[in-house]
């Protein structure tokens, strides 16, 4: 199955996700490895996903953590990406040895000249800049036109607001480099209710 835009699927913490996600056409599948986090993967399920998915690539989500850190762990799990879900100085994202996602949290105060002005010092060490929000579940005519301003200049991914009603629309009005979507827990091992992830892949997926 091959999908129109680039996806990455945060938050996989099983098997059953990581392979459905593959089987779909996913670009990115990502890990919770922020240290004593009620989330965190453990090391072996990690072990055990990297060792059954091909044909996607590997990412770890991060925090607190220092680059040495992350850079051990990239090693040990054969990360090919590294998602930042708090700031970093540039100087640690300089040390990093794995291409960067940079998440940056979208607010009702948020406005695109005070994204952009960041997103200008930092795009020579990012590779994506994943745009995420808990103040909007939707995304309307402001957030469509605010997106677009992001979206001509840098590389995003639209984090927020995405269904099976309005992906097409948005990928087509805001033009992003791509979309990020939210994983989860298996409802008991081995069974997962892909719906959601399902209506969006369907509605994305090249014929």
């Amino acid at each position: 199955m091959s999908l129109s835009t680039t996806v990455i699927v945060n938050g996989i913490n099983n098997l059953s996700d990581a392979r459905y996600c593959a089987a779909m056409g996913v670009d990115v599948v990502s890990f919770n490895l922020k240290q004593g986090h009620e989330d965190q993967v453990q090391p072996e399920t990690l072990k055990e996903i990297a060792g059954w998915v091909a044909g996607v690539q590997l990412c770890g989500e991060f925090e607190n953590e220092r680059p040495e850190e992350i850079n051990q762990l990239a090693e040990e799990f054969k990360l090919d990406l590294v998602q930042l879900d708090a700031p970093y100085l540039i100087d640690e994202i300089e040390q990093i040895s794995r291409p960067v996602i940079q998440k940056m949290f979208v607010n009702k105060d948020s406005t695109a000249a005070e994204l952009l002005e960041i997103m200008e010092l930092y795009s020579p060490y990012v590779k994506y800049f994943l745009l995420y929000s808990h103040d909007f579940t939707a995304i309307d005519d402001t957030n469509t036109a605010f997106l677009k301003k992001l979206a001509t200049h840098y590389p995003i991914l639209v984090g927020f607001g995405l269904g099976k009603e309005n992906i097409k629309e948005v990928l087509e009005k805001v033009k992003p480099a791509g979309i990020g979507l939210q994983g989860g827990h298996e409802e008991k091992p081995g069974f997962k209710d892909f719906d959601e992830l399902q209506d969006i892949f369907e509605e994305i997926e090249i014929d």
